[in-house]
C-alpha cells in the first residue's frame, strides 16, 4: 500500500486547488498537464459546429442542393367530377291547337376530368437567391468558433490565475469559483453539454486507473 501513495498524490494534485507556497513551484508543463482531463479549444469548437449543425461539409452539401433545386419540377394536379340532371316538361297551348303533343325530356350527365402539371423554374440554375441564405450560415459558423473560442480561454486564465494567485479572502475565491462555473454552463449551452460531460468522463477514467494502478502496486 506504501508504494500506491505516489499515485494517490499525483491524482489528488490533479483535481484538488493547491496552496500559495504550492503555487510559485509550478512549472508551464506541470500547470497545463493540470487541465489535461478538459478537452481542447479544437474539440470544444467542434462540438459546438456540430451542435449549430454549421460544419463546413453541411454548408457546403445546402449550398450545393439550394443549386440544384431548379432541377427539381413543382408538380400540380387538378381532378373534377361534374354530374348534371336536366328535366325539360312542355306543355304550351299553341302546340295543342296545332295537335301536336307534349314534350317530356330528362337528360343526365356524368363528367370526370383530370390534369397533371410539370413546371421548372430552371433561371435559378443561373441565380438562386437561397444559395444566398445557405451562405449567410457561414457567418454564424464564424461567430460560433470566436465565440467558443474567447469564453474558452477567459476560463482558462481564470483557472491558471487561481493557480498561481490564488485568493486569500473567501469570497473573492467562491466568486471566481462561481464565475469558472458560469463559463462552463456558456459552453455548454453552446456544445450541448459537451464541456461538462467530457470533463466528467475524464476524470471518471482518471480514477478509475488510478485505482486500477494502486491494486496493482498493492498486489506486488
Amino acid at each position: 500500500m506504501i508504494r500506491a501513495i505516489p499515485y494517490l498524490a499525483l491524482l489528488m494534485a490533479t483535481l484538488l486547488p493547491v496552496t500559495p507556497a504550492e503555487a510559485r513551484q509550478w512549472t508551464e508543463k506541470a500547470l497545463l498537464a493540470r487541465f489535461a482531463h478538459e478537452p481542447s479549444v479544437q474539440k470544444v469548437q467542434e462540438a459546438a459546429v456540430r451542435y449549430y449543425q454549421v460544419h463546413p461539409d453541411h454548408i457546403r452539401g445546402l449550398r450545393r442542393n439550394a443549386k440544384l433545386k431548379a432541377l427539381v419540377p413543382t408538380i400540380s394536379g387538378e381532378f373534377s367530377n361534374r354530374v348534371t340532371s336536366v328535366k325539360r316538361l312542355m306543355d304550351d297551348g299553341i302546340y295543342q291547337a296545332l295537335g301536336v303533343p307534349k314534350e317530356n325530356e330528362r337528360v343526365n350527365g356524368d363528367s370526370i376530368g383530370f390534369r397533371v402539371q410539370a413546371s421548372w423554374s430552371l433561371d435559378r440554375l443561373v441565380f438562386n437567391a437561397e444559395v444566398l441564405d445557405v451562405q449567410s450560415l457561414i457567418g454564424i459558423l464564424d461567430g460560433v468558433v470566436r465565440e467558443v473560442t474567447t469564453i474558452y480561454y477567459i476560463r482558462r486564465r481564470l483557472q491558471i490565475d487561481m493557480i498561481l494567485r490564488p485568493p486569500t479572502d473567501l469570497a473573492t475565491r467562491i466568486s471566481q469559483r462561481i464565475r469558472i462555473e458560469e463559463l462552463t454552463g456558456l459552453l455548454d449551452a453552446m456544445t450541448g453539454s459537451y464541456m461538462s460531460k467530457s470533463i466528467k468522463k475524464a476524470k471518471g477514467k482518471t480514477l478509475r486507473t488510478a485505482a486500477h494502478t494502486i491494486r496493482q502496486r498493492a498486489t506486488n
